[in-house]
């Protein structure tokens, strides 16, 4: 629990048109501390008081407490020491208010001259309530026990700052899920768009298991982008499941992106049309993505485009070639302009909400189907049963799981020599995207049928469960 006490000094700016702000950036910060988290999680409140006072008894206040003889914008009075988020006390040694059943720690208090405030805002450019936030923050940072006297310390309090502000900011954020039939290129752009390889790129058909998101985060806009399995009509319980992931994702999108190949005939298939119609029925803006314009006849997307509008009149059309790059700028501002304006969903740093864990288990699986080609159908997973990261490196034990005897003997390969391979180029790819030093260990096992037994398959993660 969070108590926020305040006191009104001055008669130009009324509570109403501060409280909010200040409260809402008291709370923001707290709720984003591990140690008020802590405390909170035992049952302990955590107060902080703030006043607002004019720039005339801010600067007595400046003189007395900092010796410095001029108004400035907010002073903090830390009530308990602390150093970077963290006490350098024992947590018992604090004194706490009321009873056993329900303590109170208080922070400390913040003391805000509203009218420099509003000076700053209009010398920066920004909102009142956006330097007011600002400044409470870094208020608040203060009392947590950051500083920024030294260098080391300005440079993390600086960054911590921009990381809480850009929480509070409203911008074009949202999901934006990426619908197509297999090989159209889903994950490729989902690769140029993140710069990093989080999806499965091979040419082979649904080799995109999970719907693995991608964050983009820019001071302008912040997309996380659904790469899903391809459309398909299932063949088998597992086809159904993933099916059922891609649903799944358009019922979370805040955009649907569906995805054509620019040499295919003007017409609207099947598959195509489902999308659409289950978007439009939840009222989804859908972006109509026509890729690989860069192999296609220049002649044959105009007819492309007129089949869609003809049907649906979809919020926008955008050919690219997600291989050369070619319109992805384009699709960004489409997408930018069509999702809901409201606070962030990710940290700025943020790249993907998968985990290492899940995303190496896709990449031991990419490199298994890239080199065993046609010898190895699709009922292939990979289970990371062991992830365990030191200082040193990174260790994993992996469970290739297939369907027949046969199939593992050609994972294996003569004398190892494929499972070795798989497992070189897999490690290295792994070292690339954790950054550190990888031991990956690779397992075999068959489990006829798997692929066609739901609870096999659902125990593996490989279900999406709807929320």
């Amino acid at each position: 629990m969070i108590e926020i006490n305040h006191d009104n000094r001055q008669r130009r700016y009324p509570l109403k048109d501060t409280a909010p702000a200040v409260e809402e950036a008291i709370t923001h910060v707290l709720l984003s501390s591990p140690f008020a988290q802590q405390l909170m999680a035992e049952g302990i409140t955590v107060a902080v008081d703030w006043t607002l006072i004019g720039p005339r008894s801010m600067r007595t206040l400046n003189r007395e407490q900092r010796g410095v003889d001029q108004t400035t914008d907010i002073l903090s009075f830390p009530a308990r020491e602390m150093k970077e988020g963290a006490p350098t006390w024992a947590l018992e040694s604090y004194e706490f208010f009321g009873d056993e059943e329900a303590q109170t720690l208080f922070l400390g208090d913040l003391v805000i001259a509203p009218s420099k405030v509003e000076e700053q805002a209009h010398l920066y450019g920004h909102s009142f309530k956006q330097e007011l936030m600002f400044l409470v923050i870094h208020g608040m940072l203060h009392l947590l026990g950051y500083d920024h006297e030294q260098e080391g310390d300005r440079r993390l309090m600086r960054d911590m700052e921009r990381r809480l502000m850009s929480g509070l900011e409203e911008i074009p954020s949202g999901f934006v899920a990426i619908i197509g039939r297999p090989n159209v290129g889903k994950s490729t752009l989902l690769n140029e768009l993140s710069d990093r390889t989080l999806a499965i790129t091979t040419a082979k058909p649904q080799t995109t298991r999970h719907a693995i998101r991608s964050v983009l985060s820019t001071e302008a806009y912040q997309i996380a982008l659904l790469d899903t399995p391809g459309l398909h009509k299932p063949k088998n319980a597992l086809g159904k499941t993933m099916m059922k992931a891609t649903n799944v994702a358009i019922a979370q999108a805040d955009v649907v992106a569906l995805m054509i190949d620019a040499s295919w005939k003007a017409f609207v298939g099947e598959m195509e049309l489902s999308v659409i119609e289950r978007a439009q029925r939840d009222e989804k803006p859908v972006i109509l993505i026509i890729n690989k314009v860069d192999r296609a006849e220049k002649d044959n997307i105009l007819p492309l485009i007129k089949a869609y509008d003809d049907l649906f009149k979809l919020d926008a059309y955008v050919p690219i070639s997600a291989l050369k790059g070619d319109g992805i700028d384009r699709f960004l501002d489409e997408v930018t302009r069509l999702l809901p304006v409201r606070r962030r969903l990710f940290q700025l740093d943020d790249e993907t909400d998968q985990t290492e864990k899940i995303l190496s288990a896709e990449l031991i699986r990419r490199e298994i189907l890239e080199q065993t080609h046609e010898e190895i159908p699709y009922g292939v997973h990979v289970m990371i049963e062991r992830f365990v990261e030191d200082e040193q490196a990174i260790e994993i034990d992996a469970l290739i799981l297939c369907s027949k005897a046969s199939h593992k003997h050609i994972l294996i390969g003569h004398k190892g020599e494929k499972i070795k391979s798989i497992g070189t180029r897999a490690r290295r790819a792994i070292e690339a995207l954790t950054d550190a030093r990888v031991h990956l260990s690779l397992f075999v096992k068959v489990k006829p049928n798997w692929e066609n037994r739901p609870q096999d398959f659902r125990d593996l993660s490989i279900e999406e469960k709807e929320s």
